[in-house]
């Protein structure tokens, strides 16, 4: 399946919102987000306020929860889970 991915906030445990890049099946539903909160960043300025902007749409729309989702390791990439039961959630 093709992904593809878009910014979108994120809220830790401790409650600190980053964006981060989620990565989606063509079915729509959520196969991975990146570890790391994204920077704006470009090879012009109008690229780099083409960014921002995705970024600040992304928050517009409900924040994950880091919780939601568990790691797991196949074939040595980090992919995450999405937890539906709520009694493995932290928050």
């Amino acid at each position: 399946m093709s992904k593809e991915w878009k910014y979108r906030g994120m809220m830790d445990k401790d409650g600190v919102c980053t964006v981060r890049e989620v990565f989606y099946e063509t079915d729509g539903t959520i196969s991975s987000f990146a570890i790391d909160p994204a920077y704006p960043i470009g090879d012009n300025p109008d690229e780099l306020i083409a960014h921002i902007g995705l970024m600040l749409e992304s928050l517009h729309q409900p924040f994950l929860l880091e919780g939601d989702f568990i790691p797991e390791s196949e074939d040595n990439e980090l992919q995450f889970t999405f937890i539906r039961e709520d009694e493995n959630k932290y928050h």
